[in-house]
Formats: structure tokens, sequence, C-alpha cells
């Protein structure tokens, strides 16, 4: 019986949170071989652990250079890599990274000749659309952060590339991604257990949310399926507001969860005087401007429903998601 030939598939951002989950999806695949491309000195150790048919090769979506040597003979290329905060230290990091970054990629990946590329987005690249819930197919409004506005332009490079030069590209936007073994502060859910959470912001803004298994599936459902070429996908449909998705931390947690909330308006001077000494010292902010300004735009609501009709995505509830991330952060 004649074996089935062997794909590779190249993973930029592959020892990110999302991108372990997304390895370990595609190992699944007994065609596939998954080629992690990690910038020198990243940490293997999770990556190792899988096991499986992983290669490792050196690379930096800012060098592109160092992409063609990764992406040769590449079947498929998914970028994941990427700067995932709402603060730095310079806002240029952003732009170098998640826009000039990605179009490196594509360039690379089209020089590769590859049969598929995925850029993983998110929905605040839509920054804040005229109409909602919005969709797919909706024009992008104003950007009330850094993140979402680099990533909608690394998108956009992206997009160029396929319409003038034939990149064969998908694009899935992914919800706020929750689960263990996330080690950036963005979603809070260690500061909430750790009781170190003040108070609440933007209490009654509503957000969608998805566990970091279902993020990876579709990343994989749009990357291995026939019909994505050309296609968007908002991938989620958890949705609460910042109350509820704390209080849900607080009841899994056994922890309890400030109940005041205090308006945006209030906070900017604090958050002005955090970042000039977050500046100084290279430190994370407690409250980045970024996430007040995010808040203060209102709720994000999209149509999550064309990933689960073209790509049959099924979702697992935000509290499996919060249970997961909490059990790892109380146990290790």
């Amino acid at each position: 019986m004649a074996t089935k030939e062997v794909r590779i598939v190249a993973v930029t951002g592959a020892s990110g949170f999302v991108g372990r989950h997304l390895v370990e999806r595609l190992l699944q695949e007994d065609d596939l071989q998954v080629r992690c491309v990690v910038r020198p000195g990243s940490d293997r150790t999770a990556l190792e652990r899988l096991g499986g048919d992983v290669v490792f090769v050196e690379g930096d979506i800012t060098r592109p250079a160092t992409l063609r040597h990764a992406f040769d003979g590449a079947w498929g290329v998914v970028n994941l890599a990427g700067y995932r905060d709402f603060w730095a230290r310079s806002s240029k990091r952003y732009y170098q990274i998640n826009e000039r970054g990605a179009e490196n990629v594509f360039r690379a990946a089209l020089a590769a000749g590859v049969a598929k590329a995925v850029q993983v987005s998110t929905p605040l690249a839509y920054g804040v659309p005229a109409a909602m819930p919005f969709d797919e197919d909706s024009a992008a409004g104003r950007h009330p952060n850094h993140y979402g506005r680099s990533k909608y332009l690394g998108d956009q490079a992206a997009w160029r590339l396929y319409e003038e030069q034939g990149l064969p590209l998908s694009v899935v936007y992914l919800a706020a991604v929750i689960g263990a073994g996330d080690d950036t502060a963005t979603m809070e859910v260690r500061r909430a257990v750790e009781r170190k959470l003040p108070a609440l912001v933007g209490a009654d803004t509503t957000y969608t949310y998805v566990y970091v298994r279902d993020a990876a599936e579709a990343i994989a459902r749009a990357l291995l399926s026939d019909h994505t070429v050309g296609e968007r996908y908002l991938i989620g449909v958890e949705r609460a507001t910042t109350r509820e998705y704390f209080a849900l931390i607080g009841d899994l947690a056994g922890v309890p969860i400030p109940q005041w909330n205090v308006s945006e308006k209030w906070l900017y001077p604090v958050a002005r005087g955090m970042e000039w000494v977050a500046a100084c010292t290279g430190r994370r902010p407690q409250l980045p401007l970024d996430v007040l300004k995010t808040t203060a735009a209102g709720s994000l609501l999209f149509d999550g429903s064309k990933a689960q009709r073209e790509l049959g995505m099924r979702y697992a509830g935000l509290d499996k998601a919060l249970a997961e991330s909490i059990s790892a952060i109380q146990n290790g």
C-alpha cells in the first residue's frame, strides 16, 4: 500500500500560548510534519514534550532573510508570531512585529510556493465597526489600541499579496483566548485568582471568548480544508460582560471579586502616570492606557456563525476554559 506524502507545515510563533496547542493539534494528522519556527534562545521545552514529528528551525519574522530556509519545501505556513499585549515600551514594537513581520512571513511564503497560508489575527483588527454585531465582511472602524491597529495593518498587507500575487491566504480572527499555559497578563486570570484585582473597569462591557484548544482547532481547519483560500473566519461565540467574566473566575477559584466599577474617565490620569513610569523602567504598568481606551470604546460583538457553518466549529464553554486556566495557576 502506498504511503501518504508527508506535507510540511511551518508555524511561526510555535512556542507561544496558542502556538503550542496548534502544534499539538497538527501532530494528530498522520501526513503532516510540523516545522516550528522559533527565535534563537526561545524556550522549546513545552514543544519538545509533545514528541511526534516536530522539527525546529530558527527564524525571526522581523528579519526576512531568516525565513527563506524556514519555509523551504513547506506545504503550508501558519503565522502565529506577534506581539499580543496592550502595552509596549515603544508603540513601534507593535508595527514592527504585527504589521511588517506579517508581511515578511507572507512574502517568504509566496517565494517558497506554499499551497496554504494562514494568518492568525484578532477581532480587534476590525476596530469599532459602525454596526454590531459585525461579521467577516464588515468594514473596520477606528482602532482604540495599537494592538488592534497593527494587526489590521498586517492583515491588510497579507490580503494585498493575496489579491496581487496569488498568496493562498486564509485569516482567522480569534476571540480572547482562555486556557492553561497563558503566560501573559492580558486576560487578568492570575491577578484575579491571587486576589490582586482592586476594582473592575468596564464592568458592563461585553467581549467574546474562546477556549485555547478550540482556537487551535479553528486554525487547523482553516489550514487543512480545501475551500478556505480567500476566506475570513471570526472564531468564538462565548460572550460575557467583564463583571460576568470575573464573577465566574471568583466562583471557580473560590476567591472574592471586587464588585465596584471605576469609570474610565477617572482612571485616565492614573494610567498616564503609570505609563510614564513604565516607559522609564520597562516594566508593564498594572493599568495600561490602551486597556482603558479599549474598554471605553464599548462592547465588541461579532457574529461567529460563518466558522460554525463552514468549518464545523463547536465551542467549549467559558467555564471550562477558565477552570483549566485557574487549575494550572493554583496547582502550578
